[in-house]
């Protein structure tokens, strides 16, 4: 196999996203990773799989509060609000309006909005703000 790695082969990656990451991705985020993909910086975006792997830890720690530093879109964003409880809450921090603004309809869609807070600034003074109340 070599230094290379099982899933370094572009074919097996494909086949697993195929075969198990998509089939089980929320179909609301199937569409905002598509509206995503044709974005300058689309780059940003959470992968899928990785994005499962971080929905599998929010439900093992039972996670009811976060604080999401970067939303870009909001594919991450969306798929942990997926994942708490109704009345758990979302500090949703990144700088870029616009790209957030992109998200928005898939938020409203997915029906998560009221779990989410979003701030638009640089994380740094928010997450000071934080510490200090």
């Amino acid at each position: 196999m070599g230094s290379e790695g099982l899933l370094r082969s572009p074919k097996l990656r494909q086949y697993l996203l195929e075969t198990s990451v998509y089939p089980r991705e929320p179909e609301i985020l199937k569409e905002l990773r598509a509206v995503t993909a044709s974005h300058p910086m689309a780059i940003m975006e959470t992968d899928a799989d990785a994005g499962q792997m971080l929905s599998l830890l929010l439900r093992m720690i039972n996670a009811k509060k976060t604080i999401e530093i970067g939303v870009f879109t909001g594919y991450s964003l969306i798929l942990t609000a997926l994942d708490i409880p109704k009345d758990g809450k979302i500090i949703a921090i990144d700088p870029d309006q616009e790209a957030y603004n992109i998200g928005l309809p898939f938020i409203k869609k997915a029906g998560v909005e009221h779990k989410i807070n979003f701030i638009n600034s640089k994380a740094h003074p928010v997450l000071d703000k934080l510490l200090q109340d």
